[in-house]
């Protein structure tokens, strides 16, 4: 349901187009060329739906079921999603500490961001997390 070129891909889609089958990995295009608004509402769930997606793809289907299994039984949709962004939290703070201590005193002058004319130091965890892997990745 997730993306027409996985393997897990077998034409099924909520979303139809004309009797088309819609990937979710295509729906915010979709829902963007209506109202915006539309997609607002959407985006959420459409979030969640990305994020098990990518875990449920980085490995196999019981390796995934393993660790988002409580008592032998499958857990809910939402707290899958609550544990991905909690892992998720946890991993961002173990990459902004580490970018502290790795780039010490040049941290404020390397995470930064332009809003209008003036420059300011990334405060978000999220922000700093995907800007270090982006400098590590140009290394």
């Amino acid at each position: 349901m997730w993306d027409d070129t996985s393997p897990y891909w077998e034409q099924e889609s909520v979303l139809m187009i004309e009797g088309c089958p819609i990937p979710i990995v295509y729906w915010p295009d979709v829902y963007r060329y209506g109202k915006y608004s539309q997609w607002q509402g959407s985006k959420s769930q459409w979030t969640g739906w990305r994020d098990v997606v990518s875990r449920y793809c980085q490995s196999t289907p019981e390796d995934f079921w393993k660790e988002f299994s409580v008592n032998g039984h499958a857990m809910k949709f939402t707290k899958i999603v609550d544990e991905l962004r909690r892992q998720c939290d946890i991993s961002n703070d173990d990459i902004v500490t580490h970018a502290h201590e790795e780039f010490g005193d040049t941290f404020n002058s390397l995470f930064t961001y332009c809003k209008g004319d003036k420059v300011y130091v990334m405060r978000h965890k999220s922000a700093i997390a995907r800007h270090y892997q982006q400098l590590k990745k140009h290394e």
